[in-house]
């Protein structure tokens, strides 16, 4: 009799535990909030559309996690490469790609991830003003007497227009931190760090490292979002190393000039000026900024009790060792790489080199869920990375990009195009 009072009242605990345990979850993904950049936002390719937007990460994971979040649905600007070359968007697809809009709106979103997004923009780029501080000096004309109009300077408003990403993403909103503070999150996914040292890839340049204004801006987003008295909990993610994605490649000069040699973007053939190449001593300092990048970004996370994702490890580890794949019997396509898919080698990044796939945010999304559950208790089931690989169109039916520019005619011509203007 003893032991069976026991056992009930050990198996109510143990119901009790449960119970609470989902009624926390339940709480925490109440109404979750995102701020981000490309990542969080779906670009893909070189734009964004409403069916990237439904793949990216803080979709998936809210989804995986019982709740939502709404954002207005973008249908550009610029395009979509995978389907221009694929030949499946034609010139009146490509201009209004080109041009961009919505296909849905919200007068306050809960997910304002906005595409070039860094901590900066997050405090001071709404969908109307690039930098909503920024002031400059007007002239305030007046009746100085009935018979003398003259004027005086006056520091007003400088309010110029932010970008398309911004302005189609955010709308009347605010900026992402002001749109944070209005829909007052149960729970934020909160990065947007990687812009900040992302620009040198891009750019094959340090001059965009700013180390004075990352701390500044990551702290006081995160010090208004204490403030915010609704969150409950959040996830935060490092940067992966910048110096390893696709979007660069080694080269080696053939003359052996040491300011020639190193990375450089993977559609140039060859490298004419020293700012287009990233040397060793500039990788170094990349890299010297990227781990205090991802110190300060695993320092917010403990100060404000949020779970974090070691995603830069994750993308050192696949790649050097590759991703497994595999289909509930046990079928697998091949080992995941970290580039764009080739046929016969399944990939997680879309052609440019710098962003996922829909299956890439598939392995993001359980790896921020696996931090989610490991530091809240919670078991949210994650997503089949099968199923998003099955349905990924570019890892299906792969673009060998690389082969297009060079060995292309339209290629080859679009290589010497962006070769000139960037």
């Amino acid at each position: 009799m003893a032991k069976l009072l026991q056992s009930l009242i050990l198996g109510s605990l143990f119901l009790l535990a449960l119970g609470l345990n989902a009624q926390s979850q339940a709480d925490m993904f109440r109404r979750p909030g995102v701020i981000g950049d490309s990542l969080s936002q779906g670009f893909f390719g070189a734009t964004v559309e409403k069916k990237t937007q439904n793949w990216a990460y803080p979709v998936l994971v809210s989804k995986q996690a019982g709740s939502s979040v709404t954002y207005n649905e973008l249908k550009g600007p610029y395009i979509n490469l995978e389907d221009v070359l694929k030949g499946d968007c034609g010139p009146i697809c490509l201009g209004l790609s080109i041009i961009g809009g919505n296909e849905k709106t919200y007068s306050l979103p809960t997910h304002a991830g906005i595409t070039g997004a860094e901590y900066t923009t997050v405090l001071r780029t709404s969908g109307k003003c690039e930098d909503i501080t920024a002031k400059k000096w007007d002239k305030d004309w007046y009746w100085k007497k009935w018979y003398w109009y003259t004027y005086r300077w006056v520091e007003v408003a400088d309010c110029k227009e932010p970008d398309k990403f911004h302005r189609f993403g955010l709308r009347e909103a605010g900026t992402q931190m002001e749109v944070m503070e209005k829909v007052k999150p149960s729970f934020v996914f909160g990065t947007a760090g990687a812009n900040h040292v992302l620009c040198t890839a891009l750019s094959t340049s340090l001059t965009c490292l700013d180390e004075a204004r990352y701390k500044r801006d990551i702290r006081e987003v995160f010090r208004r979002m204490a403030n915010i008295g609704s969150v409950r909990g959040g996830v935060l993610f490092t940067i992966p190393n910048v110096t390893a994605i696709a979007f660069l490649e080694p080269y080696k000069d053939p003359s052996n000039r040491a300011n020639y040699t190193g990375l450089k973007a993977f559609f140039r053939n060859s490298v004419s000026s020293p700012d287009q190449i990233l040397d060793a001593n500039e990788v170094n300092t990349i890299n010297t900024f990227l781990t205090m990048l991802n110190n300060e970004i695993k320092a917010q996370a403990a100060a404000n009790r949020y779970a974090v994702a070691d995603l830069k490890v994750l993308f050192d580890d696949i790649k050097q060792n590759g991703r497994p794949l595999k289909s509930t019997s046990g079928w697998s396509p091949g080992n995941a790489q970290a580039n764009w898919p080739l046929p016969g080698k399944p990939g997680m990044f879309g052609l440019d080199g710098v962003h996922p796939n829909m299956y890439g945010h598939a392995v993001f999304a359980n790896e921020l869920i696996d931090s989610i559950n490991s530091t809240y208790g919670y078991n949210i089931p994650k997503v089949s990375e099968y199923t998003a690989w099955f349905y990924d169109s570019l890892n299906r039916n792969p673009v060998d990009l690389k082969k297009f520019l060079t060995e292309n005619i339209l290629g080859q011509f679009i290589s010497w195009i962006v070769g000139i203007f960037t």
